[in-house]
């Protein structure tokens, strides 16, 4: 049965049972519903029916013309239907947002409506909206993504951390815990993070770390290294190289119960990602460790 016949019979009183409680469990019921008791509250005068009646008749003075007085509560019914349509049309349009993820392992390439390019690194997600973009153009991002922005528009990047502000520019944003990194590729960027507001030219970067902003380097790099798999660095708690690794890999990082890592003893360096050992080599003769692989997916970390 065709959504909008359910909809007419649901109106109309007319399911039964089982029809009932199957149309009840549509995700969408909560918002028919709501609309419905709305439109329940719309009255058709009495007086406006029949003035609309004697009128015709009035008008209608040969005897073949046949007037049919319309019932008022089919055109209660009918207006219901009409604005309902109307609502949840206007609703869906309103409210649909395009999401894009890139799960554990993955890399994830979309363009925004106005041709602009993103390229989602592991573990990340990304949502707009496609209908009144050219209005309000904005793009909400969990964790991080390199942006290609079209030349000539304009639009802000939302992360739980702060915001990113851009025109016809490529960017790199990335927002994951209490870290909040932004580096300008090219063009120019505006950062705001709390009641600061940074502006980013070509090669340079700014991060903040639990409120603190932390001194990056210049970059002369054309676009960041996790786009050809590898990762640079600075000032770096090595918990959260662990979690890089685990998200570009989609494995599972445990520390072996005799090992702890000072937060304090920050990692500054570039990470190859092209292959698992690779990777861990280089983090493990930082901190003296060895890894043990168990076939399940998990990686142990323990002391040499």
């Amino acid at each position: 049965m065709k959504e909008d016949i359910k909809l007419a019979k649901w109106l109309a009183g007319e399911m039964d049972e089982k029809e009932l409680k199957e149309f009840e469990s549509l995700p969408e019921f909560d918002t028919y519903r709501k609309i419905a008791e709305y439109s329940a509250q719309l009255q058709a005068p009495e007086t406006d029916t029949d003035r609309l009646y004697n009128a015709i008749t009035e008008k209608r003075q040969a005897p073949q013309t046949k007037v049919v007085k319309l019932h008022q509560p089919w055109l209660v019914r009918i207006a219901a239907v009409l604005i309902i349509a109307l609502c949840l049309t206007f609703v869906f349009y309103t409210n649909n947002t395009t999401t894009q993820i890139a799960q554990a392992g993955e890399k994830t390439e979309f363009l925004l409506p106005d041709k602009s390019a993103v390229v989602l690194n592991s573990g990340s997600e990304a949502e707009f909206k496609s209908w009144n973009w050219n209005k309000k153009r904005s793009v909400d991002l969990t964790g991080e993504a390199y942006f290609k922005v079209a030349k000539g528009k304009t639009f802000d990047v939302n992360t739980p951390l702060g915001k990113v502000t851009v025109v016809g520019t490529q960017f790199n944003v990335k927002a994951r815990d209490n870290r909040f990194d932004v580096t300008c590729f090219e063009g120019k960027v505006k950062v705001t993070y709390k009641s600061q507001e940074v502006f980013l030219t070509p090669g340079e970067s700014v991060t903040f770390e639990n409120g603190e902003e932390i001194t990056i380097p210049e970059t002369q790099a054309a676009q960041p290294g996790w786009m050809n798999n590898e990762v640079t660095f600075v000032s770096e708690k090595p918990e959260n190289i662990i979690k890089e690794i685990e998200r570009h890999y989609a494995v599972k990082i445990e520390l072996d119960k005799n090992v702890s890592l000072s937060p304090e003893n920050v990692f500054t360096g570039t990470l190859p990602m092209n292959e698992l050992d690779t990777t861990l080599a280089f983090f493990t003769d930082k901190y003296h460790l060895k890894a043990e692989k168990t076939g399940k997916g998990t990686v142990i970390l323990s002391a040499e």
